[in-house]
């Protein structure tokens, strides 16, 4: 065996490896949380691994078998993110949808390419399709996930990123993947991608576990969206609200009741007996909880509520712009929700432009 038939081999290894790791590990998330789009992911590693494993062996039908797995593994990827937007309860806007209208004439094209450049029927009739329909099909699910980058920023930017690239990736391989040489710099970059795919998507998929409301107070008169209060009046509604499993993001950790899920605004990383800790300027990992709390609670058919009572905190780890975005981000989700975001901080803490800004903001 030469040098280059051992490399290509070794990567064909590591392939294999990084989509059986894929889907085992992608497949607990769905054992643990009963997720439909972890289910489609894990399934579509796994024909992934098939579609793979018969590329390298010479046995009958593989010439087929090969490109019908990877054409299912694009399937279950698109599966996936479809079923992944309706657990998150997001809809697919009408004009990213049109965007698809380009895909027969653009496949076409494609076709026509590989038939210039490789001339061989079988090779185009087989393989070249069935790369080029898992592409679409994997690029096309990675252009839908983009519809959630306004909740879970950083981890789905890597998803839809490295699913658009492992899409387009796979077209050079039906253009050149008779070559034997190409073959390394393929199996490089999928090995690469599908542990960057699976890191992020073990993030997206594994939800966060929260103790729910199973009611609100009937004496409790507060509307959904966001409400701004004092401290004085905070510990009052404190006290109110002490036997409903709150979402709170606090400075003050022993003061929050038992039953609160609380998470503790610091810059040191050290948990405590209660709460977790946060950092002040992980306002996406915020963002992404709160999303998480009201989704779960409004489908549990009560309100949600989240605290936020260090507002002057935050505001000294970020930027004014980012924290009113963010604070827009939970305006938005707990009117989409039915759900309520109790803001606490004392007036006379922010300039009066500020004050001002915010008050029209989550108007």
């Amino acid at each position: 065996m030469d040098g280059v038939s051992l490399l290509v081999y070794a990567d064909f290894v590591v392939v294999l490896l990084a989509d059986i790791l894929a889907f085992g590990i992608i497949m607990r998330i769905y054992l643990q949380h009963k997720r439909k789009s972890a289910l489609a992911f894990s399934v579509g590693w796994l024909f992934d691994f098939l579609g793979v494993l018969f590329s390298g062996v010479n046995v009958t039908g593989s010439s087929f078998l090969s490109p019908f797995f990877l054409a299912t593994f694009g399937a279950c990827v698109f599966w996936g993110s479809i079923e992944f937007l309706e657990e998150e309860g997001i809809s697919i806007r009408h004009s990213l949808v049109k965007l698809f209208v380009v895909v027969p004439p653009t496949y076409m094209v494609y076709i026509a390419a590989v038939y210039y450049l490789v001339k061989d029927p079988e090779w185009i009739a087989l393989a070249a399709s069935g790369l080029g329909v898992a592409g679409v099909a994997v690029t096309a699910g990675g252009i839908l996930l983009m519809e959630v980058k306004e909740i879970y920023e950083r981890a789905i930017r890597y998803v839809y990123l490295s699913l658009i690239l492992f899409g387009l990736h796979l077209i050079p391989a039906a253009l050149f993947g008779v070559h034997e040489w190409y073959m390394p710099i393929g199996f490089t970059l999928s090995a690469i991608l599908i542990v960057i795919m699976t890191t992020a998507m073990v993030r997206l998929t594994r939800s966060e576990r929260f103790k729910l409301p199973r009611s609100v107070p009937k004496s409790l008169e507060i509307t959904p969206g966001v409400i701004i209060i004092d401290p004085s009046k905070y510990r009052i509604l404190r006290e109110t609200l002490s036997e409903i499993p709150v979402l709170a993001f606090v400075r003050e950790i022993r003061e929050a009741p038992e039953q609160w899920n609380v998470y503790f605004v610091t810059t040191v990383d050290n948990e405590k007996e209660i709460g977790k800790p946060i950092s002040p300027t992980n306002l996406a990992r915020m963002t992404e909880l709160a999303y998480q709390y009201l989704r779960d609670s409004a489908k549990s058919g009560v309100r949600g509520v989240v605290v936020i009572d260090c507002l002057e905190y935050l505001a000294i780890h970020n930027s004014w712009e980012s924290l009113l975005k963010f604070l827009s981000k939970l305006r938005d989700f707990a009117l989409m929700h039915v759900g309520t975001v109790v803001l606490v901080f004392d007036r006379e803490s922010l300039e009066p432009k500020m004050y001002s800004q915010l008050q029209k903001l989550l108007e």
